[in-house]
Formats: C-alpha cells, structure tokens, sequence
C-alpha cells in the first residue's frame, strides 16, 4: 500500500470509516457524502502515486448514496495527463455516479469534442443522465453520434430500444459500413423484426 492510500484510508478512519484498502472502499456499494469528499480530495495524489489505485478509487464513487459535484473528475477526464483508459473509468464514474446534472456536458463531449476512446464510455450513461424527454430524442442524439462512435455498444442500445425508423436509419448505414460492422448491424435489424 502506498503512502497516499494510507493516507486515504487513515483519513477515512478519522471520520469514523474503517478500510483496509481502496479496494474495500470500492466494494462498499454505499458511500457517505464524507466518504466522497474524503475521496475526491485524495484522487489526484491516488492516480499520481498508482493507476490502479486511483482508479478503483474512483469507481468507488458509482456509490456515492448523494449527489455529489463532479467537478474534479471532468477536469480529470479533460485536463489530465492520464491515459485513455484510466480516463474511460472517469467516464465510467461519470455516467454512472450521483453527480450533479451533466447532461449537457454529456452531449457536447460526445457531438463536439474530437473523437476520444474514453468519452465512448459516456456513452452508457446518457440514457440515464442525458436529460431525454423521450427514448424517441435519445435515440436522436444516438443517431448525431453514430458516425463518429458508431461501434458494436451503440448497436446494443439500437437493439435495446430502437424503433422500425430506427432500423431504417441502421439500414442506411448498413449499406456504407464496412462488411463486418455492416453483418453486425444488419443482424440487430433482423433481431428486431422477429
């Protein structure tokens, strides 16, 4: 265990929280705002003393019981100097933690910001978070996005709610894909005539 995870973990018994690791904290499932507070103030120093670490840290914040401000993590994930990958369990958290409303931040990284691997990770969340006044409107923005992160994880939510102008739109695309994600888009269609 490094120095700022004994740090993490001293800080958290001070408050009447008792862990032996961050990957206790992780599998708690129900986090005190203390507990997030505590934990975000340690993020940056986690990730700076192990990946790992901070990234299980982070993903401990999916159980955070109240809202919380995501304010450090979507600087991490836009500002960081971390990897892709460490950045797509920010998305993660992001999509699927209690935070603040940020559903347009949400849509602009996904409609307006270069093409990134770990904003795809956003991508799970939007349904819940995007602020949609119908599955109809998120389906929509689904289709805004297609071209840029069109991939087998947007296939699965077409699958999961699209509707026959939703299959027609994947039929268009169908026709311009490569042959393989053309096979796989054209199986979604077949499965959502039966």
């Amino acid at each position: 265990m490094g120095i700022k995870e004994k740090g993490l973990i001293k800080e958290l018994k001070e408050n009447g929280f008792s862990y032996s690791n961050v990957d206790k904290i992780y599998i708690k499932q129900a986090l005190e705002p203390v507990e997030v507070e505590i934990v975000l103030k340690w993020l940056p120093e986690l990730y700076k003393e192990h990946l790992g670490t901070g990234d299980q840290a982070v993903r401990s914040l999916m159980s955070a019981k109240r809202v919380f401000d995501p304010s450090l993590l979507i600087d991490l994930f836009e500002n960081s100097d971390l990897n892709e990958t460490i950045k797509a369990g920010i998305g993660l958290t992001l999509s699927y933690a209690n935070t603040t409303d940020i559903s347009e931040w949400m849509k602009d990284q996904l409609l307006d910001k270069e093409l990134r691997m770990e904003r795809y990770a956003l991508i799970d969340g939007l349904l819940k978070k995007g602020k949609f006044s119908s599955v109809k409107e998120y389906m929509n923005f689904l289709k805004k996005i297609f071209d840029r992160y069109g991939g087998e994880d947007i296939l699965k939510l077409f699958k999961k709610y699209g509707d026959k102008d939703d299959m027609l739109f994947l039929a268009e695309k169908a026709k311009k894909a490569e042959p393989k994600f053309a096979k796989a888009i054209n199986k979604v269609i077949e499965k959502k005539k039966v």
